[in-house]
């Protein structure tokens, strides 16, 4: 089953949206996978809606319906997969194809809102092309409010695909 994620930057303000993971996952009632770490948009594709209804779908509900893709126009970036989370696709999407909305962010209706458990706005001034692939990470994690080992999720974001994907957008973005 494919799963898609996205990343909402604002490349003329040189920041990105980033959510964090809630710490117990609210369909299985334990710590979630990457509990309390950054994360991207996205999901699983259970009805092979494809990429931009099941994006469009995924940022709606982890948003809380604070946030809106407003376009089709999504930029394609990585792909990775295994045996277990099975294949990953990677977008990210630049102001104005993404919006706020006059919803506010508000208690989780349901599982799917409660996925995250806020929406951090990262400074992308702050990665630089020279940094290491652990001072990227550091600054993301510094910027998120997650740059903390005691988190439940640090040992499963310090080793998962997430974290990898994060390097290769960041690089991509460092001035």
């Amino acid at each position: 089953m494919a799963k898609y994620y996205i990343a909402l930057l604002n490349e003329s303000t040189q920041q990105m949206l980033v959510p964090i993971k809630t710490v117990f996952n609210p369909f299985y009632n334990h710590i979630a996978f990457c509990a309390g770490m950054p994360q991207f948009f996205g999901g699983s594709d259970n009805d092979d809606a494809g990429p931009i209804a099941v994006l469009d779908r995924e940022i709606s509900e982890e948003s809380r319906h604070t946030l809106e893709l407003v376009s089709p126009q999504i930029t394609y970036f990585f792909h990775t997969g295994n045996v277990y989370a099975g294949s990953m696709d990677f977008y990210y999407a630049d102001q104005p194809k993404w919006q706020t909305t006059d919803t506010p962010w508000q208690q989780p209706a349901n599982g799917a809102e409660a996925e995250m458990d806020r929406i951090v706005t990262v400074e992308l001034s702050g990665f630089r092309i020279n940094m290491t692939d652990d001072d990227l990470i550091n600054e993301l994690l510094r910027q998120t409010g997650c740059l903390n080992p005691q988190l439940p999720g640090w040992n499963d974001f310090s080793n998962s695909a997430t974290r990898s994907v994060f390097i290769a957008l960041l690089r991509g973005l460092a001035r």
